[in-house]
């Protein structure tokens, strides 16, 4: 799903990517879907919760106190590509679950990355 939402960015700009996976289901699979952050941390596209969109998450903790943004903005810059264990509200469930997202560098300005929930 990663390497699709860079094949969508590449061929169709940032504007129509990120419209995409917060207004569509084209990125949508079950519990997976694609999340993008700039590099200050904002959140530009949320494939489960559009509220999300627009607001500065470089802050935000989980449960077990991990600055998860944090740690993907760092993956996004050195190496470029990585994987982060978080937990995470799920949007079938509505319950806290462990969660890995696979986290890439999008463009030069912001991250994409796209978790799987370890039932």
């Amino acid at each position: 799903m990663v390497q699709r939402v860079q094949a969508k960015f590449a061929k169709d700009g940032a504007d129509a990517t990120f419209k995409a996976i917060t207004e569509t289901d084209e990125f949508r699979d079950r519990d997976l879907y694609p999340f993008v952050y700039d590099a200050q941390g904002v959140s530009v596209a949320h494939g489960a919760n559009a509220k999300m969109v627009g607001k500065l998450w470089i802050s935000i903790k989980d449960q077990d106190g991990n600055f998860l943004i944090q740690q993907m903005l760092a993956i996004m810059r050195e190496p470029g590509s990585g994987w982060v264990d978080y937990k995470w509200p799920n949007p079938l469930t509505h319950k806290i679950q462990d969660k890995s997202a696979y986290i890439e560098k999008l463009g030069d300005r912001y991250f994409v990355g796209v978790g799987v929930y370890r039932y």
